[in-house]
């Protein structure tokens, strides 16, 4: 009798892995060997024909054969497309806070990484902030304003601990 089933495991490198029947059933050891028609060997999800025989471990496939579909849709993608989003969003991220990193070479990690995330404003180049000599925390009127004097008026004063984010003490919490 000839059964339908899918390749359940597979060990490429062993040459053999198990297949279990359409509909349910014994699965059956299968071997490269099984296949009547060289060609490209299984993988995990393949759909295959094959007969069954007796052996001292249980049942062993044989006489196995590939189902061809007849359309590649109804196929499992080969591409694990939630790892390539996180993938592309990870990189995203990370060119994003290198873009930080290369147009104000004074911050650390750890600035960018908070300016990226908390202060996004304070990279923007705002006409509102100017600099008008400001250098202490307490001249300060947000967060953003003494990331602009950190950034564009060179007032360090203002990073007690020199970690590249100013006033935490106050705004930058």
């Amino acid at each position: 009798m000839r059964y339908q089933g899918e390749v359940q495991s597979w060990n490429d490198a062993k040459g053999y892995g198990f297949v279990a029947p359409n509909g349910g059933g014994d699965r059956a050891f299968l071997h490269v060997s099984a296949f009547t028609a060289p060609g490209r060997r299984p993988t995990e999800g393949d759909l295959v024909t094959y007969e069954v025989e007796p052996s001292a471990k249980g049942l062993r496939a044989k006489n196995a054969a590939f189902v061809e579909l007849r359309s590649n849709a109804s196929r499992r993608p080969s591409l694990n497309v939630g790892a390539l989003i996180v993938g592309l969003v990870i990189v995203c991220a990370v060119g994003y806070i290198l873009s930080i990193r290369l147009t104000h070479p004074n911050s650390t990690v750890a600035a960018s990484l908070y300016k990226a995330t908390f202060a996004r404003s304070a990279l923007n180049a705002y006409t509102q902030f100017q600099c008008e000599g400001k250098t202490h925390c307490s001249q300060m009127t947000s967060c953003a304003e003494a990331f602009f004097y950190q950034e564009r008026c060179g007032a360090t004063e203002m990073d007690g601990d020199h970690d590249g984010i100013p006033c935490e003490q106050q705004w930058c919490r």
